[in-house]
């Protein structure tokens, strides 16, 4: 007979927690390279680690360098910390020190003290997640320590998710599993235990943490990693939705079959507040190519730099006549 406390797990985490007790046994995978008989779930859990922030456990992370780099998301190490330290189960709590933070992909590098050992790093997937792919998430759900979840890949390519946390847009991969709070950080790879992406959040109704996880998009931290500083993003400093997800009501005022891309919440004193935008405006157009999806108008900004200025082809509801604005880009603050 099974016991609550492990239908509560299930009904919170969903079955692919119970994964780990499989992989651990090495019937599903082996190690990174393929060629190991060192089963999945031992191989992430030496690398997983949990982000401690002014002594208390923020989030999740993993060791992706073998000179001591740690992946974990931005918004885990947000604002100044006095200490950010790591736990790791093989290696005990360690001091480390933020290295870079890209807001743009909710994806931060850390620095472990340096030691003549190799850490247990993971390695890189050399291409981004397919559709339909199996891939599996380390890390602390609820505050327990390094679970193994079970997902699926749901989005062709890369697209874009709002994060609250951050102010601003992250650059990401939906997956279809759970994200419970404490996972932020940690490493979702693919059965060979490569690296496809850091979990940054989830998209659930009534606050719940199962449905479909926002997972910074690969190509971030591979930047990151490569560069080893924080990158400067450009802005329009807003929250946008496109005109078909709004109000019946809303769409109504403007002219049958106009489409594009609300401002719903400019932010204060940002670039489209200061070019005179409100949460009713509707851009149909950047430098005069037409924007009819979120990920139109967000490709075109994220290929300019701060500072550049754009064009937009601005309708205002109530058939009022579209109108041309110069907004010059924001960049995104690191938290």
């Amino acid at each position: 007979m099974r016991s609550p406390r492990y239908g509560y797990l299930r009904r919170v985490l969903g079955t692919g927690v119970l994964l780990s007790a499989v992989l651990a046994g090495g019937g599903c995978a082996a190690g990174p390279g393929g060629g190991g008989s060192r089963p999945l779930y031992s191989t992430l859990r030496a690398a997983s680690v949990s982000v401690l922030v002014n002594g208390r456990m923020n989030g999740s992370g993993f060791f992706i360098t073998a000179d001591g780099l740690v992946a974990t998301a931005a918004h885990v190490v947000k604002g100044k910390p006095k200490t950010v330290e790591l736990l790791s189960a093989s290696l005990g709590r360690l001091p480390a020190r933020i290295v870079a933070v890209d807001a743009s992909y909710d994806t931060a590098v850390l620095a472990a003290p340096a030691r003549e050992r190799a850490y247990p790093a993971l390695p890189m997937a050399p291409r981004p997640p397919a559709p339909g792919q199996n891939v599996f998430l380390i890390g602390n759900p609820l505050f327990r320590h390094d679970l193994l979840l079970g997902g699926t890949v749901a989005g062709n390519g890369p697209t874009y998710c709002y994060s609250k946390d951050l102010q601003c847009y992250v650059r990401s991969v939906y997956i279809a599993g759970p994200s419970p709070k404490g996972t932020s950080g940690g490493c979702w790879v693919d059965a060979r235990g490569r690296v496809v992406g850091v979990q940054s959040g989830y998209l659930g109704e009534g606050g719940a943490s199962a449905g479909l996880a926002t997972v910074g998009y690969p190509d971030g931290l591979a930047r990151l990693l490569a560069r080893r500083t924080s990158p400067r993003t450009a802005t329009l400093g807003a929250q946008i939705d496109e005109l078909w997800t709004q109000p019946p009501g809303f769409i109504a005022r403007f002219a049958r079959g106009t489409r594009g891309i609300v401002t719903v919440r400019p932010h204060k004193d940002g670039p489209v507040a200061r070019a005179g935008l409100n949460k009713e405006s509707l851009i149909t157009a950047v430098d005069a190519q037409d924007v009819r999806y979120c990920d139109d108008l967000l490709d075109i900004v994220r290929s300019k730099r701060p500072g550049d200025t754009v064009t937009l082809t601005v309708v205002d509801p109530d058939r009022k006549p579209k109108r041309e604005v110069k907004v010059r880009l924001g960049t995104i603050k690191p938290f």
